[in-house]
């Protein structure tokens, strides 16, 4: 048998290549005593990517070693260096060793998000106990004199822009520079949307030898003035930006407006808060490389069509998050065609009408739909419906995550808190509609009950409105014979879960 150790090195490099992420390999090669397969790990340490997440505890430890072990070892030799926000939190790690990484570093790629392992959607910040202000600490440390090229990628509004753009003048060095940033309204923030004067004071003026800049920036304010989007266009063409700019204006019902700047071909992969007035269908397909979409409006509502157009528009879609509280318009009859959503993974309908869900589970057709965070009002009426279409777009369901609605306290002398009490209402709709939803004989429904129970996962109450989510994970479940019920038996072990704990609570 072929040992590691007896290939050529142009060989072994090959395999190397193969291992993801790279970090582990570094970590299982250097200072383990043999000086070959160290030299060669050292030859894969000019670009080191921190951008995947670490959840497994087998990795934590690896995580440990790098961090401590293996950084100080090859810091002289790390040219270009990849962060995400979960590797971020470790940055007071690097900066211990960071006069050694300083000189050499060139290439840094920062993005303030996490992504979940099955999916690839992105989580936002706020899923990590770490507040703004250490965040931008953080970012607003950085000082690399020979640094040529920048990203920083941060979706979630930026509250303290104020403090985020002082890192600019500390990075006079960058000739290519990437900003996909959102920036929300706070009173340490921003006045006015980010326009082109904005970005030629707090970013170009400070990068003499700045060559390339790409960027897409959406920034909100509250009661926000209305702008003529010509003079927006303005100024732009006033500064010294080369690349061709576009720019987009909203306003909303709730009284914020929305204001979003982009260079051109459009680089970003993920877009925030369209409404029906975004122009979004383009003859040139601006937004064609758009995974991630995030749809809002409180003025109209997101018809048939429009989803029809967004599939055409966004053919590489993977996750959708819908935000519209108002009620469909059109004959939901006229809709005799089934929208295709090819590459769809994730589906969020939280704050949505009754409308949407149907749309989705009963009028399109998900193929590869594996993520659903919905109410969980929304999904008992859809199970109610017993509609085909429905059951084939929940068959894949590996993650389903049910939002309860928040039932106000009441005084009415019982023993049970409105918590207790809607969940009790809740969990015989469930029961019911599951079971009417699967066809299966007794026997097997306690066989596969029992087996289900084992799924229930994690239950987390939001500290703001006293709600509760209840996440289930690995909702794909098989009996002996490999046939998957999906969504209508993770619903079905969900409730029984429920009742159990209610019976158990009153005795």
């Amino acid at each position: 048998m072929t040992e590691l150790l007896d290939l050529p090195d142009e060989m072994i490099l090959a395999i190397f290549n193969k291992v993801k992420p790279q970090v582990f390999l570094l970590c299982s090669m250097i200072d383990i005593g043999n000086n070959r397969l160290e030299q060669l790990a050292l030859s894969k340490c000019h670009s080191i990517d921190l951008t995947f997440n670490y959840g497994h505890s087998s990795y934590r430890s690896l995580i440990e070693r790098f961090y401590f072990y293996i950084l100080p070892y090859i810091s002289n030799n790390i040219q270009s260096l990849s962060l995400n926000l979960i590797h971020l939190l470790h940055f007071d790690t690097i900066l211990k060793y960071y006069n050694e990484i300083t000189f050499s570093l060139t290439h840094l790629k920062i993005i303030l998000c996490r992504f979940h392992c099955k999916s690839g959607k992105q989580f936002k910040i706020g899923h990590v106990s770490r507040n703004d202000d250490h965040i931008i600490s953080d970012i607003t440390s950085i000082s690399c004199p020979n640094l040529k090229e920048l990203t920083i990628t941060c979706y979630r509004n930026i509250l303290h822009y104020d403090r985020f753009i002082l890192l600019f003048p500390r990075l006079s060095t960058v000739e290519h520079l990437t900003l996909l940033l959102g920036v929300g309204a706070s009173r340490f923030g921003l006045d006015h949307f980010i326009d082109g004067f904005d970005l030629q004071r707090n970013v170009i003026s400070h990068m003499p030898h700045l060559r390339q800049f790409n960027f897409y920036i959406r920034s909100i304010l509250k009661d926000a003035p209305q702008i003529n989007i010509d003079i927006l266009r303005q100024s732009f063409l006033e500064q010294r930006i080369q690349q061709f700019v576009d720019c987009t204006l909203d306003y909303f019902n709730n009284h914020y407006g929305q204001c979003q700047v982009f260079s051109l071909p459009f680089i970003g992969t993920r877009l925030d808060f369209i409404s029906n007035r975004f122009p979004l269908f383009d003859v040139t397909n601006t937004f064609s490389n758009v995974t991630t979409l995030l749809l809002f409006d409180d003025i109209k509502p997101f018809e048939h069509n429009f989803f029809e157009r967004v599939t055409q528009a966004l053919p590489h879609l993977k996750t959708l998050n819908v935000f519209n509280l108002l009620e469909q318009e059109e004959t939901k009859n006229t809709a005799t065609k089934l929208i295709v959503f090819s590459h769809l993974v994730a589906l969020i309908l939280h704050d949505i009408h009754m409308d949407y869900a149907e749309q989705f589970l009963c009028r399109s057709h998900l193929p590869h739909l594996i993520e659903l965070f919905i109410r969980n009002d929304a999904l008992l009426l859809i199970i109610a419906n017993n509609d085909q279409q429905a059951k084939d777009n929940c068959a894949n369901i590996e993650r389903l995550r049910i939002v309860e609605p928040w039932i106000e306290p009441t005084n009415d002398g019982t023993i049970y808190d409105p918590y207790t009490r809607s969940l009790i209402s809740s969990t015989r709709f469930i029961f019911n509609y599951a079971m009417a939803y699967v066809h299966f004989g007794k026997d097997d429904y306690l066989q596969r009950t029992r087996h289900g129970l084992n799924y229930i996962r994690n239950v987390h109450r939001n500290p703001k409105t006293g709600g509760y989510a209840w996440i289930i994970y690995d909702g794909k479940i098989t009996d002996d014979t490999n046939h998957c019920y999906g969504l209508a038996f993770v619903m079905l072990a969900y409730a029984c879960a429920l009742r159990v704990s209610i019976e158990q609570a009153r005795e």
